[in-house]
């Protein structure tokens, strides 16, 4: 081989390794770029989801409290209709608090599912601690309901502690996934 050839078939192997690399390096380039548009997508997606959930917790801890507080007269009131209907009054008005309770519950259930689908890990656990919470709340709403006894104000207001909680467990964990800026590789 002569150096003329040499020097070709040198430049050619130089040519397809800068080649080679430039289609690797190009590959790696459009897939980190990708990966990092994704977790904008992501990222944006989990913030909408959060919001949405923190609404409809609101929304729900608020029916919950109404649902609670009927009036100050409230007593007189169901003293007055039991004394008119007789016990399926407290019947009425336990099977009533159920379905309301019921009904303000389920405002929650889909934004947790979708807060659940989209994650990450700690965001997991926090929503599930306040589905959790939510749970509790509504049946300390419910507790004594179909008894003169009701409404229970120790146990909701404990509950509503652990509510409150609970929200600010979820509130830490989303605000420390939103912080995290998307990265290739992760």
């Amino acid at each position: 081989m002569t150096s003329e050839v040499a020097t070709i078939v040198a430049a050619v192997i130089a040519g397809a390794v800068v080649l080679a690399s430039g289609f690797f390096l190009g590959r790696r380039q459009v897939r980190d770029q990708a990966a990092v548009e994704h977790g904008q997508w992501l990222r944006g997606q989990r913030q909408d989801a959060y919001i949405a959930l923190l609404d409809a917790w609101d929304t729900a801890v608020k029916g919950l409290q109404r649902e609670i507080d009927p009036g100050e007269h409230f007593e007189e009131v169901a003293a007055h209709v039991e004394s008119q209907s007789g016990p399926s009054f407290w019947e009425d008005h336990e099977a009533s608090t159920a379905t309301q309770v019921d009904r303000i519950s389920e405002g929650v259930q889909r934004p947790l599912e979708r807060v659940l689908l989209l994650g990450p890990e700690a965001v997991d656990r926090a929503c599930i601690n306040l589905a959790e919470a939510l749970e509790v709340l509504g049946s300390s709403v419910r507790s004594n309901s179909g008894t003169p006894d009701w409404p229970n104000y120790n146990m909701y207001q404990d509950m509503c502690r652990n509510a409150e909680e609970a929200r600010r467990a979820f509130l830490d964990a989303s605000r420390e996934s939103m912080r995290a800026a998307p990265r290739p590789g992760h």
